[in-house]
């Protein structure tokens, strides 16, 4: 039989906290070890019993659940914490999040939804490892002294547009996953934080997300970013958005370069799906892209949308090559040809992505790549392939940037507004 899951249970409440051993009780995978009655008490049963998962109010006298949560954290890291709380407002979560708890949970609960929680947590627990992040050296010969360890960084590039409803989401997917059939070592992050769609298009169950990282956003390591990303059957790696649309708040502008920065050691390509909003969030992911995948299509308002974006972009100090202009849905029976789209924007076009109904619809519903499998003899299986294909030409030719001394550090928003 498989170890099973310790529990600490921590409320003031006797009455309560013989509910919560109820609700677990007829669980055979669970087991309650301690209880608790308060935040001192907690840290000392912590240590001592070194629990698998701890539920703990956030409300108690003297050392409140998010006090003990923090010392706990540092004390005993391996224990992973899920807050209970009365309040359900934003400032909680966020405050419970901050301390390092990994759920939140509103009481009072069912015990679907406690068991649910207490699974979750305790299978996506991140491995701590002191490991450093990935260099790449060359062979090395006794007697020799090593040469500089060559550093990779890899390519980020993010798809976005305007106008929701495009294909972004769908795009940004089936290029990663493309890339990673052609050997590539790829991770696509949701930067949708709010409402991201990856892991339905990708038929993924999110575990873990983005949130898992922030906390230890300065130092990560492959083990740690290994136990957090999700792997696709195609080989390509999801760093998914938070389960919860209000737990997007905890991520901030100021993590996405760091995050970034230390991504780029560990993955050839990244692709950051992003929502359509300019928020400071997708400003930020737009910002930090080696290349900028804009999405639009032949009708009139996409490309009013797309030609603001153009001049924003040139606000924003991008140069000319950084946003690469990608047409979906394309259909030569429109009365706007591509050539004309190309003319008006004073643009090429980067690529074509044949209008192909069936095919994206039967591969959203079954959560399967249309570059996989049979559809990607479809056309617009042929036509993102060849994206990928193209990308990976793109960086074998182009330079590194030089980087903006400057603007480099100024935020999408700051530069924009002048502040």
């Amino acid at each position: 039989m498989a170890d099973k899951i310790r529990i600490l249970i921590v409320d003031d409440l006797p009455e309560t906290r013989e509910n919560v051993r109820k609700l677990l009780q007829f669980e055979s995978d669970v087991e309650v070890i301690a209880q608790a009655g308060n935040g001192e008490q907690a840290i000392e049963m912590a240590k001592k019993h070194v629990p698998d998962v701890i539920l703990m109010d956030i409300n108690m006298p003297g050392i409140d659940g998010i006090g003990a949560c923090q010392r706990i954290t540092q004390a005993v890291p391996v224990s992973q914490i899920i807050i209970m709380s009365v309040q359900s407002e934003s400032d909680y979560l966020r405050r419970a999040m901050l301390a390092g708890a990994r759920d939140f949970l509103t009481k009072p609960m069912s015990g679907e939804e406690l068991i649910t929680a207490i699974r979750r947590v305790y299978n996506s627990r991140p491995k701590v490892s002191p490991i450093a992040p990935q260099s790449f050296t060359g062979p090395q010969t006794p007697g020799t002294v090593a040469a500089a360890p060559q550093i990779r960084q890899g390519k980020v590039i993010a798809v976005y547009s305007p106008k929701g409803g495009i294909g972004c989401t769908t795009i940004a997917t089936n290029l990663a996953v493309a890339l990673a059939q052609q050997d590539k070592e790829t991770l696509i992050i949701d930067g949708s934080l709010q409402f991201g769609d990856v892991a339905v298009m990708l038929n993924m169950r999110p575990t873990t997300s983005i949130v898992d990282l922030i906390e230890r956003v300065s130092d990560l390591d492959p083990d740690l970013v290994s136990s957090v990303v999700l792997k696709h059957k195609s080989g390509a790696k999801a760093l998914l958005a938070p389960t919860r649309p209000e737990m997007a708040e905890l991520v901030t502008t100021e993590h996405i370069e760091p995050l970034i920065s230390r991504l780029r050691l560990m993955y050839e390509y990244i692709i950051i799906d992003t929502a359509s909003a300019l928020t400071p969030i997708t400003l930020a992911w737009l910002d930090t892209a080696d290349k900028v995948c804009l999405i639009a299509n032949q009708g009139l308002p996409s490309l009013t949308n797309a030609s603001r974006y153009f001049d924003l972009a040139g606000q924003l100090g991008y140069e000319m090559g950084k946003v690469l202009l990608v047409i979906n849905e394309a259909n030569p029976k429109r009365g706007i040809s591509i050539k004309d789209v190309s003319d008006t924007l004073k643009r090429p076009v980067f690529i074509t992505i044949p209008t192909d109904g069936p095919t994206v619809e039967m591969a959203i519903d079954q959560g399967v790549p249309i570059v996989i499998g049979n559809l990607q003899r479809r056309p617009s299986g042929v036509a993102l392939t060849e994206m990928a294909e193209k990308v990976i030409d793109l960086f074998k030719v182009v330079a590194p940037k030089e980087e903006a001394k400057d603007d480099k550090k100024r935020s999408g928003l700051s530069r924009l507004f002048g502040r």
